[in-house]
């Protein structure tokens, strides 16, 4: 890849940033489509976020954002515009700034999950859900699932309010669903998915649920990237569980960003 005077500038923000994969995986498309574009991984702590937004949308060159937790709340809350994706959610993970310095915001993580990780979403169909993680990715995905045709979808998060809320807003849209806060029990799921970042550090992360409920029944699907096979999905394995693994998510969203960004 040659990077000029005349190469657009893409950026991947997270915290941690070990873990992405977009960079990756863009980079070689841009280059296999004589794209004069670039993307690099820029590392922000979550309050140093809106001082280095501020000096990003500045720079002429940029192109857009990928933007990965926990981010994507404040991503949307700084943009200038936001598409109806984004809007749902109160979430952005995708942001484009226009030539007049102008931040336009979607979210493409709900379409990429169903697409890349649930089979365009035919796996979750009549399935009772039990969803770990309400954060940026978590509303997404629940919004998604909501889409799916699933039967329920119970929503469990470490702050018991956010999963409340977030709980209330899809059932509201997508009234005759059962849609419900709950604590991490698999009593009566037969899909789990983690939405949670627990399992980029496997040395260190609690699992998301307790593993010993796990059955043959259950389809666990994780959103983690890197590493593939998270201590949850090995664990899901060992019971002869159906897994799903999360760099799908990212494959099928490398598309619509590229497009999204104009090429």
């Amino acid at each position: 890849m040659m990077i000029s005077g005349t190469t657009k500038i893409f950026y991947m923000l997270a915290h941690p940033i070990g873990h992405v994969r977009t960079p990756e995986v863009i980079n070689p498309l841009f280059a296999e489509r004589g794209i004069d574009a670039v993307m690099v991984p820029v590392h922000f702590m979550p309050e140093d976020f809106a001082t280095g937004w501020e000096a990003i949308k500045r720079t002429r060159n940029l192109g857009g954002l990928v933007v990965s937790v926990p981010h994507k709340e404040q991503a949307y809350a700084l943009s200038e515009e936001v598409e109806a994706a984004a809007e749902e959610l109160g979430a952005a993970n995708v942001i484009r700034r226009d030539p007049d310095g102008r931040m336009i915001a979607t979210n493409m993580d709900g379409l990429g999950f169903l697409r890349g990780v649930l089979n365009n979403g035919q796996d979750a169909r009549d399935r009772d859900v039990l969803l770990v993680g309400a954060g940026g990715a978590g509303k997404a995905i629940a919004f998604a699932l909501a889409r799916s045709g699933c039967k329920s979808i119970r929503i469990s998060d470490v702050d018991l309010g956010r999963a409340e809320l977030l709980a209330e807003d899809v059932a509201a849209r997508y009234r005759g669903l059962s849609v419900t806060a709950s604590d991490a029990d698999l009593d009566g799921a037969d899909m789990l998915v983690n939405a949670t970042p627990c399992g980029l550090h496997p040395e260190t992360d609690p699992l998301p649920v307790d593993i010993s409920q796990l059955r043959p029944d259950i389809l666990v699907a994780d959103i983690i990237m890197k590493p593939r096979e998270t201590p949850l999905l090995k664990a899901a394995i060992a019971r002869g569980c159906q897994v799903r693994y999360g760099a799908g998510m990212l494959d099928s969203q490398i598309a619509l960003m590229v497009s999204y960004f104009g090429y």
